[in-house]
């Protein structure tokens, strides 16, 4: 057996043992794979104790000593760690540097934040990405600007790590330059820029996105249409009902969920015809924000029942089983029309049904009781205790309208 192996072991053991003060003496060893599975080993432990021994390997003349002993550092997220590494941020090689920035946004010390914006000009870009990255997790608005000159990186990496600390910070300084990035040509950048934006924005810049709703720019008509809805204000409804007829497709999808979220009723019957777009993910989506406008789109939902489009009756059959019980008051009287969609959606919202086609056993119209009693008879075990507890005010004409053998 090697002097390496029975080092190997012995560190095993001290790991298992939690054998800080040992592990600490290893960092001394000669052998640069012994102190390197050391430091290791004290990461995996997390002990705080661990942090001052650390400090030493810190300073280890073998760079991966030292990028070994950053990482365990991060791993026990100690306070006192911040000194040490910024030092390490300043005076390491470039893979230390990149580790050293992404310890000091894990540990959170607004210490690091100058030193982590000096590092945005880093030579290395991977130590400049994990500054920028870094510096969105600390959330001081001291990064703001320099974040913003990092949006003008040459590296889209770069680009979409500040993109993404700005969302995170949320200051309104950021704005003006995420819009500008969602013109531009990296569609990771663009897509960092949008999700930033519908972090930022709020009541005061409503204005400015519903002028975006009419930029040329594809990106920023749909970020300024999720952003819209995240604001929620009914301000919007009547530029992104305009926006459901927008040439891009993401565009009126977005509109449609915006509409949605926000829940004005006024946007129900051009949230309807949007029911037959092209695009079958927009289908999707409008029907989605029907369902969470809920009663007052349930009539025109049950009136594109009739429509020649498959799709759309199925997208509104869909919707009115999921709006549910508000629905059931106006599916009921429906029953007398010549429709198949309206029973069935009647079935399936199940038990909050029951008590209406009970009373509509007793309608007028032949039709309407023939189809109640079908639908209470799919219904099933829902129903039967309402059926008996019925049976004892009505008499026993209630049971056979249950049974759709009887007619």
């Amino acid at each position: 057996m090697g002097l390496i192996d029975l080092f190997k072991i012995d560190i095993e053991k001290m790991e298992e043992k939690r054998d800080v003060k040992g592990l600490a003496q290893v960092l001394k060893n000669k052998n640069k794979h012994s102190r390197i599975r050391a430091v290791m080993a004290l990461g995996k432990i997390g002990d705080k104790r661990a942090v001052e021994p650390l400090y030493g390997a810190l300073k280890d003349k073998d760079h991966e000593v030292r990028m070994r002993a950053v990482e365990a550092l991060e791993e026990i997220g100690d306070k006192r760690a911040v000194e040490p590494l910024i030092t390490i941020l300043k005076t390491g090689n470039e893979y230390v540097r990149e580790e050293a920035a992404r310890t000091l946004g894990k540990i959170g010390d607004k210490r690091a934040v100058d030193p982590l914006i000096a590092a945005l000009g880093d030579d290395s870009e991977y130590v400049q990405e994990e500054a920028a990255e870094s510096l969105g997790k600390i959330r001081d608005k001291r990064a703001v600007e320099p974040l913003i000159q990092a949006m003008k990186s040459g590296n889209e990496y770069v680009q979409e790590k500040a993109a993404r600390a700005l969302g995170k910070i949320g200051d309104q300084r950021a704005i003006e330059p995420l819009f500008l990035a969602l013109r531009g040509s990296n569609k990771y950048t663009r897509e960092e820029a949008g999700e930033a934006l519908v972090k930022i924005v709020d009541k005061r810049t409503e204005g400015i996105l519903i002028q975006a709703l009419n930029d040329e720019n594809e990106y920023v008509r749909k970020t300024a249409a999720e952003s819209l809805g995240e604001i929620g204000d009914k301000n919007a409804i009547e530029p992104l009902i305009k926006a459901l007829k927008d040439g891009n497709k993401d565009v009126r999808k977005m509109a449609a969920e915006a509409l949605g979220k926000i829940g004005d009723q006024r946007a129900v019957e051009p949230l309807i015809q949007a029911m037959k777009d092209i695009i079958s993910e927009t289908r999707e989506e409008t029907s989605e924000a029907l369902v969470k406008l809920g009663e007052p789109a349930v009539e025109p939902l049950i009136q594109a029942l009739k429509e020649e489009d498959w799709d759309v009756r199925k997208r509104a059959s869909q919707a009115l089983i999921r709006i549910g019980e508000p629905a059931v008051k106006y599916l009921i009287p429906a029953l007398k029309e010549r429709n198949g969609y309206v029973k069935d959606i009647i079935i399936k919202i199940g038990a909050p049904s029951v008590e209406p086609l009970i009373v509509a056993l007793k309608d007028r119209n032949e039709e309407m009781r023939d189809k109640a009693a079908e639908a209470l008879a799919m219904i099933g075990e829902p129903a039967i205790i309402p059926l008996i507890r019925a049976l004892k005010n009505t008499g026993p004409e209630v049971i056979k309208k249950k049974n759709p053998e009887n007619h």
